[in-house]
C-alpha cells in the first residue's frame, strides 16, 4: 500500500491555493470593490468552464483546446462587472515590464491574462463609478505572495454579497500524496444561498478536513435568521483551481468542468440566469500524470485526472466556506458569523 492509499485527507501547508508550487496571489481593494490576481510566474496550462448565464470574461476563447496559445501567465478575478475587466490591463503591463508573456521575438512579449468579473457596482454606499481600473490590477501584482494571504473582504471579495449575506474571497488546498497538490480560490457573490434554511448550516461545511472551519455549532444548534433577500442580476461567483500536475489544455478544461460541481455543493441554486459563474484552471506541470500510474490510488491517466477533478470540486466547496466564514459585516449586510453564530465563536 502506498502513502497516497493510506493517508487520511489533509490540507496543504497553508490550506491556500499558493500551496500549489508556482502559484502566487495578490489583492487590491478600495471603496468596497477590488481585484485579485493569481500569477503563474513560470507559466501554466489553462482551462475554463463557464456555467452561469450572465458572464463577464476576457480571453476565455483562447483557452479552448483547439486554439494556439497553451500557457497562461496570470488570471484576474475582479469586481466592477464588465468595467472591472480593465484591471487585466494593469496586470498585462506589469507582466510586460518584467518580460513575462508569450514571446514575440526581439525581446517583446504578449502577456496572456484571462479574466472574469462579478457584479458589485454601487454597493455599500459607494458611487457606481467607483470600480476597479488598470491601477487595481497593477497594485494587486505589487502585493503578490507565494505564501499566506488574507481572506474575506479582500480583493475581488470586497464588494460581494452571497444570497443576502456578506460574501468574500476564500481559498483552500488538499495534499493528494505523491507530491500532488490541488488548490482553489474563489470570490463568492451568488444569487443563491450558501446557508441551509432549515438549520442555518453552511451547505459546504460537511466537506471540511479536520477542524479547518473551527468550532461551528452542530445541526439544530444554530438560531435561524433569514438573511436579506438576494439581489437579482447583481451576482456571479468566479474562481480558479490549480494543481502542480502536468496537464494538456483539454485535461485542464476537464479539471475546470469537474470543479464546477464544488460550486453547486456550496450554493443553492447555482449557475442561474442572474449569475455568470466562471471557473478557470491552472496546471503548473511539475508532476506528469504518467508518473503516477504505478500508484494504485491513481491508476491510469484518465483515472488520475478524475481523481484530481474530484479533489478540485471538493476544494472549491471548502474555499467557498472559508470565504463566508472570513467575511465581515458591512453596513446592514451581515456576515454569516454575525448573523448565525453565537458571540465568541
Amino acid at each position: 500500500m502506498t502513502d497516497s492509499d493510506s493517508q487520511a485527507p489533509k490540507t496543504g501547508p497553508n490550506n491556500l491555493i499558493t500551496d500549489v508550487p508556482g502559484i502566487e496571489v495578490g489583492h487590491y481593494a478600495a471603496h468596497h470593490t477590488g481585484t485579485t490576481v493569481i500569477l503563474a510566474r513560470g507559466g501554466a496550462v489553462g482551462g475554463v468552464d463557464v456555467r452561469g448565464s450572465a458572464p463577464g470574461t476576457r480571453e476565455t476563447d483562447l483557452l479552448n483546446p483547439v486554439n494556439l496559445v497553451d500557457r497562461v501567465n496570470a488570471i484576474v478575478l475582479s469586481g466592477g462587472s464588465a468595467f472591472g475587466l480593465a484591471a487585466a490591463d494593469g496586470v498585462m503591463t506589469w507582466l510586460e515590464d518584467r518580460g513575462l508573456g508569450w514571446p514575440l521575438g526581439d525581446g517583446q512579449v504578449m502577456p496572456i491574462v484571462p479574466a472574469a468579473v462579478l457584479f458589485d457596482p454601487g454597493r455599500f454606499g459607494r458611487e457606481f463609478r467607483d470600480r476597479p481600473t488598470a491601477d487595481f490590477g497593477r497594485r494587486a501584482c505589487e502585493n503578490l505572495t507565494a505564501g499566506v494571504f488574507p481572506l474575506g473582504n479582500v480583493g475581488a471579495g470586497a464588494g460581494t454579497i452571497a444570497g443576502g449575506l456578506k460574501g468574500g474571497l476564500g481559498s483552500a488546498s488538499i495534499d493528494l500524496g505523491q507530491g500532488v497538490i490541488v488548490g482553489a480560490i474563489v470570490a463568492v457573490n451568488p444569487f443563491g444561498s450558501v446557508v441551509n434554511p432549515d438549520t442555518g448550516e453552511l451547505f459546504g461545511a460537511y466537506l471540511g478536513i479536520g477542524d479547518e472551519f473551527g468550532p461551528l455549532p452542530r445541526p439544530g444548534a444554530l438560531p435561524f435568521a433569514a438573511p436579506q433577500a438576494p439581489q437579482p442580476i447583481r451576482n456571479t461567483t468566479i474562481g480558479v483551481v490549480a494543481t502542480n500536475l502536468e496537464l494538456t489544455k483539454a485535461q485542464a478544461t476537464k479539471l475546470a468542468q469537474m470543479a464546477q460541481d464544488g460550486l453547486a455543493r456550496a450554493i443553492s441554486p447555482a449557475h442561474t440566469l442572474f449569475d455568470g459563474d466562471t471557473l478557470f484552471s491552472l496546471a503548473t506541470g511539475q508532476i506528469p500524470l504518467a508518473a503516477l500510474q504505478e500508484d494504485a490510488a491513481w491508476g491510469s491517466i484518465p483515472a488520475a485526472l478524475i481523481r484530481a477533478g474530484a479533489a478540485a470540486a471538493d476544494t472549491l466547496t471548502r474555499a467557498i466556506v472559508h470565504a463566508i466564514l472570513n467575511a465581515e459585516t458591512v453596513g446592514d449586510t451581515w456576515s454569516y458569523r454575525d448573523r448565525y453564530l453565537p458571540r465568541g465563536d
